[in-house]
């Protein structure tokens, strides 16, 4: 029997899979690991500072089983694939990596960008990513390379952007949800993403409803709602915090 303990917890500000992409390098969020003290990890980042990239060893502490097979974002028609064949979080054992960029390094602190890994993520180890022994850019993607990528750009409205704006300065950014959930595959017909209203579409994360068009390429985010009509009572997994955010929100924009 082989056993594991954390060597610290990543900290950033998304708790939900939906307000991560899927792979770090398409990610805008920035956290730290913060290294539990006691255990000498201070002295074990000696000489890390020099490295562009690190890869994060992490365990998915949300995930409580597996699938043998798995639906992954990017597909190439031909169903689901072999858990072992993609990146997916439910795994036998619920071991992720992520490769980040590392800003800098300050006590028991590692501070890292471009990273999908979720708040207080349990934290198993640290490597620096060497591109002589990491990178093989001519390597085949197997199935991946029969798979659909259709990328596409986000743009607010006024009144859209200034609910945004309003959002983050009270600690919540639906940014992340809306990238992670519209910007690769939007019409992926193997998930439901979004409803449809009338002419336009709704995104719905926790309780907050996001109206947006699709013109060609590019997400029009047309405007921004909440999800309480009152405060009698909490919705979902929201907390008391969250319902007060929405409070504010209608007493601004309502």
């Amino acid at each position: 029997m082989i056993s594991f303990k954390f060597i610290g917890h990543f900290k950033c500000d998304r708790d939900y899979k939906d307000e991560q992409p899927r792979q770090g390098i398409f990610s805008e969020a920035a956290g730290y690991i913060e290294l539990i003290k006691g255990e000498n990890y201070e002295q074990a980042l000696k000489d890390l500072n020099g490295f562009d990239y690190i890869w994060i060893i992490f365990v998915f502490h949300h995930n409580s089983t597996w699938k043998p097979v798995t639906n992954p974002p990017y597909n190439d028609g031909n169903g689901k694939k072999g858990t072992f064949a993609t990146r997916s979080p439910y795994r036998p054992n619920p071991i992720g990596m992520s490769c980040v960029r590392l800003e800098k390094i300050s006590g028991n602190r590692i501070y890292v960008s471009a990273s999908d890994i979720l708040n207080n993520t349990p934290v198993l180890d640290i490597k620096p990513y060497i591109p002589d022994y990491d990178s093989f850019p001519d390597a085949s993607r197997g199935w991946l390379d029969n798979a659909g990528k259709d990328n596409y750009s986000v743009k607010y409205t006024g009144e859209a952007e200034s609910k945004i704006i309003f959002l983050k300065e009270h600690g919540t950014d639906l940014t992340g949800a809306i990238r992670s959930r519209l910007v690769f595959n939007p019409y992926d017909p193997t998930r439901k993403k979004f409803e449809v209203s009338g002419e336009n579409f709704v995104l719905k994360f926790k309780t907050w409803k996001i109206n947006f068009t699709i013109n060609d390429q590019t997400i029009i985010i047309l405007d921004i709602f909440s999800g309480y009509t009152d405060y009698n009572s909490l919705s979902g997994n929201d907390t008391r915090e969250d319902m007060e955010i929405h409070r504010k929100f209608n007493g601004k924009f309502l």
